[in-house]
């Protein structure tokens, strides 16, 4: 299902993200040279819904909440239609509090069955994720159909998520681990819907930063002083490379590492600018921590350069933790990290 490039490392995406009465519309349709009953069965059959998706806590019922397990995480809601052999659509709740809502409808199409997915969301909070994660399992869901076991020895998800994004101009949201310069770092990409001297500014200007990040001071210049005045502590570094409207740099020690510096790089992306942040950890650090608060922020930023209001969610933040301690662990990684 997934259209590999000349360059063979790439992926082209074959869901379509659409807007609809202003939601967010995750839709593939899928030709399958199956019967429509067997399609049907492997949505709906415990046992078979297990080889593609998740174990399936009980059986879909009409109006009765659900639970899946999948893979150490999980997913809950509640099965709004049950039609055989024609549609099945529930609610689906992340651990992180996400909602959509997803339909299968199963249709007889040119001796087979098309297989029609919809997820439909109001928010682009993790859309080029799960956009990449529904690819991979419709394509889990393929290999089933064919008698094999999903092909798991390659990561497809994350060319997918980054070809998502490319596609429908839209940002993704997770925090991902790399080297820079030698070091393990804490990486995120956002593209920002401001200019680039908009986004400068929020990062620069401490009656700006103070709305997203804390309360503080920052001197523009090498060697001048940054403080951050979070509720439980304060941070000082120095900063050690700055150019204007484009990348700043300076050191940071925190609760969640002691020895660090946090690189930005902004860069023009037609009305929108791309914000690259690299955290460079040189000590321990406890990094499920450091993305969920990294993650957190970052989404104060954007709702701040939309005009909204800043409310951190303590609740957000567990949530957050949990689950990219389940991505990568506590600890600082090693040098297979990427």
């Amino acid at each position: 299902m997934t259209t590999l490039t000349p360059d063979a490392d790439k992926v082209v995406p074959i869901g379509r993200i659409e807007r609809v009465d202003g939601d967010y519309v995750l839709a593939f349709d899928l030709q399958l040279d199956y019967p429509r009953s067997y399609i049907w069965s492997l949505l709906t059959e415990r046992e078979r819904v297990a080889k593609w998706l998740g174990n399936l806590l009980d059986d879909w019922a009409i109006g009765h909440p659900y639970e899946l397990d999948i893979g150490g995480g999980s997913a809950t809601g509640t099965v709004l239609q049950y039609n055989p052999p024609l549609s099945l659509q529930i609610t689906w709740e992340d651990e992180l509090g996400d909602e959509s809502v997803i339909e299968w409808r199963v249709l007889e199409s040119a001796g087979g069955t098309l297989l029609q997915f919809r997820a439909r969301t109001e928010s682009t909070d993790f859309l080029t994720e799960g956009s990449a994660g529904w690819q991979t399992i419709l394509e889990g869901l393929e290999a089933v159909a064919a008698g094999r076991s999903p092909d798991t020895s390659i990561d497809r998800w994350t060319p997918l998520r980054e070809a998502y994004a490319r596609e429908y101009s839209l940002s993704p949201s997770m925090g991902s681990l790399r080297r820079e310069s030698g070091h393990p770092a804490v990486h995120f990409d956002r593209l920002l819907d401001a200019d680039r001297d908009t986004v400068w500014q929020a990062l620069t200007d401490p009656a700006q930063f103070s709305r997203w990040l804390a309360p503080g001071i920052l001197q523009l210049q090498v060697g001048g002083a940054m403080r951050l005045d979070f509720p439980d502590y304060s941070l000082e570094g120095d900063v050690s490379y700055v150019l204007n409207d484009q990348a700043l740099e300076y050191s940071w020690s925190s609760p969640e590492v002691q020895e660090s510096s946090v690189h930005w790089l902004l860069s023009p992306a037609g009305s929108k600018t791309l914000l690259q942040l690299n955290h460079v950890v040189r000590s321990p650090a406890k990094i499920d921590v450091l993305l969920a608060k990294w993650h957190g922020r970052l989404d104060a930023l954007a709702t701040l350069l939309a005009g909204g209001e800043v409310h951190p969610s303590a609740h957000r933040l567990d949530a957050l933790t949990r689950f990219y301690r389940r991505a990568f662990g506590t600890g600082t990684p090693d040098s297979r990290s990427s």
